[in-house]
């Protein structure tokens, strides 16, 4: 969530910025006045407090009136909750303020590329085929048989399919786990733990949730690795903190409809290792452009072709100040595969959670937090199993995968 004071110190540069993503920044007005009601309402029960204070030694004062300071009290007490939680919902569905040199637009449409890979593997293959009949026909990924025991938008990986997206795990964990903190979180959290991190109250739709209790499976190891700092305050010199998570991750894809749902394109359960960084707000820069780079290091090393996205204010989603999107072309179903968004959070997801750090004044502020994909398998398995294709309908390994696959071409199955 953004600094509430700044809803009454500064709100024109609060709704100009807000504006960018095209939030209704008449909210913004409805919500000052909330503030300034509260700002009464708690003097008022201020003044009655201090009037209960004084009355106590003094007998003097009749019961009744007594009685009807109490009740003042209480319906004041209960006017004040009321204006907090109207406070909270309006200021929980504000979007993160986004970075001053972030690309304007409306839409995806709009995103900037701002770098393009040259070096890439070139296959000889003269008619590239989609990955679901590339693996269908190796047998090593059947979505029939997925949708027979889960329903559409499900995946399973058999034999070199299986080895395929666990060697992809393992190597992305082995480049990683050497400057992050290797973790493998739960993979349910609380509906507090969601708010944390932004997915909550506003993207309910888009999680599952367990009907017996308050926990949510994961959409991302970022929420657990993110909830885990939660009401921490660190003293100086302990930041930055590096994180890296492992998990099954869950998406319901309530927005799916119409989209192209084929193969790995879109699934409702996938395998994904996400990197988290907790940093003081000056080095915010230096640690996107890196955590970038660790992103897309494992993206080159698989030679797949790439494209880095400079996402606009109305596509970069609310939680972020700056979001990049790492895409990877998949030739055989002829459209770019987004296999990592990169993106700081700025404050917002650490004033929710309140993550801070002492200054070199030993004064407490709040922290930024940043995370990316650093492997992603659904996408990444499509891209290799389309761009890796062979004539003969073989799919070469990428050389840094051979060692966890154990072999150098994926051949049909039996």
């Amino acid at each position: 969530m953004i600094n509430l004071n700044l809803v009454l110190t500064e709100p024109e540069m609060l709704k100009k910025q807000l504006a960018r993503k095209g939030y209704d920044v008449s909210k913004l007005d409805a919500l000052a006045d909330l503030l300034q009601q509260k700002k009464g309402k708690q003097q008022a029960l201020d003044d009655l407090r201090a009037k209960r204070n004084a009355w106590k030694k003094d007998q003097s004062i009749p019961v009744e009136d007594k009685r009807q300071l109490r009740d003042d009290i209480a319906a004041d007490e209960a006017a004040l909750a009321e204006l907090e939680a109207q406070i909270r919902e309006l200021h929980l569905d504000i979007p993160n303020l986004p970075d001053e040199d972030a690309p304007e637009g409306k839409d995806a449409s709009e995103n900037v590329v701002c770098r393009e890979c040259e070096d890439y593997y070139k296959s000889a293959v003269e008619s590239f085929r989609p990955h679901w009949e590339v693996g269908s026909d190796l047998d090593i990924l059947d979505t029939e048989l997925a949708s027979k025991v889960s329903g559409s938008m499900f995946a399973m990986y058999k034999g070199a399919g299986a080895q395929l997206l666990r060697a992809l795990v393992s190597y992305a964990l082995s480049l990683h786990s050497g400057k992050y903190l290797e973790i493998i979180p739960p993979h349910m959290v609380s509906s507090k733990t969601l708010t944390f991190t932004g997915h909550l109250p506003k993207f309910a739709e888009e999680q599952y949730k367990c009907q017996s209790d308050d926990l949510w499976l994961i959409p991302t190891a970022e929420v657990p690795l993110t909830g885990a700092f939660a009401e921490t305050t660190f003293e100086q010199g302990q930041l930055p903190q590096y994180r890296c998570g492992y998990t099954v991750c869950f998406r319901r894809e309530a927005g799916s409809a119409g989209k192209d749902t084929r193969g790995l394109q879109r699934v409702h359960e996938f395998h994904k290792v996400e990197l988290v960084k907790v940093v003081e707000p000056q080095n915010c820069r230096a640690e996107l452009d890196d955590l970038l780079a660790d992103c897309l290091r494992i993206i080159q090393d698989l030679k797949l072709q790439w494209r880095i996205l400079d996402l606009c204010t109305g596509d970069m989603g609310d939680k972020y100040g700056r979001c990049y999107d790492i895409e990877v072309w998949a030739p055989g179903a002829q459209r770019w595969l987004e296999v990592s968004s990169v993106g700081h959070f700025s404050d917002y997801q650490a004033r929710r959670a309140k993550i801070c750090y002492k200054d070199e004044n030993g004064k407490k502020q709040v922290a930024y937090t940043l995370n990316g994909s650093g492997m992603a398998t659904p996408r990444v398995v499509a891209a290799i199993l389309e761009t890796y294709q062979q004539p003969d309908g073989t799919v070469v390994v990428p050389e840094v995968l051979r060692p966890f696959m154990g072999c150098d071409v994926i051949k049909p199955r039996g």
